[in-house]
């Protein structure tokens, strides 16, 4: 192998091993979970747990007509707004640059047999807010929502 193509060899492999390892980090944005309960339940169960951890919800938008509106075939879907009322108020007033942040959001999808929960990891919002009561504040977000996800995954059919 000439010089040109050894170089060209190796910068691409260097790329591989490069997205290798950012793909995983990349999939940490987001906390999925799916549930094998049917949607209506699914959501009965989700804001018992919310509620369970101390949140309340702020609203709840159905999805789905929208989505068909612009073609999209689409089961059920919605999308869960929730927080905690006095925290929120806090964190809006002493960091107004979280309000596009807030509340926190879960997407509620029916998939074939199953649904599937997703919602944004609050970590990854700690590149954009290096403040550590924020970074204290997110990981407490992120183990809330692991842990519901996870109690929702494990649950029993009602």
């Amino acid at each position: 192998m000439n010089r040109c193509k050894k170089t060209i060899w190796l910068r691409s492999v260097l790329l591989c091993l490069l997205w290798l390892m950012v793909a995983p980090a990349q999939a940490e944005n987001m906390i999925m979970v799916r549930v094998h309960q049917n949607f209506d339940n699914t959501m009965i169960l989700l804001k018992e747990a919310l509620n369970d951890y101390g949140y309340r919800i702020a609203h709840i938008q159905k999805c789905d007509g929208g989505l068909s509106g612009f073609g999209y075939k689409t089961d059920e879907y919605k999308s869960v707004f929730f927080g905690k009322f006095q925290e929120m108020r806090h964190l809006t007033g002493t960091h107004p640059e979280l309000i596009p942040y807030l509340p926190l959001k879960i997407a509620v999808m029916k998939e074939n047999d199953s649904i599937l929960l997703a919602a944004l990891n609050p970590l990854s919002l700690s590149a954009l807010f290096p403040n550590e009561d924020l970074q204290n504040q997110f990981g407490r977000w992120e183990s809330d929502l692991r842990a519901i996800f996870d109690e929702l995954a494990a649950s029993k059919e009602l």
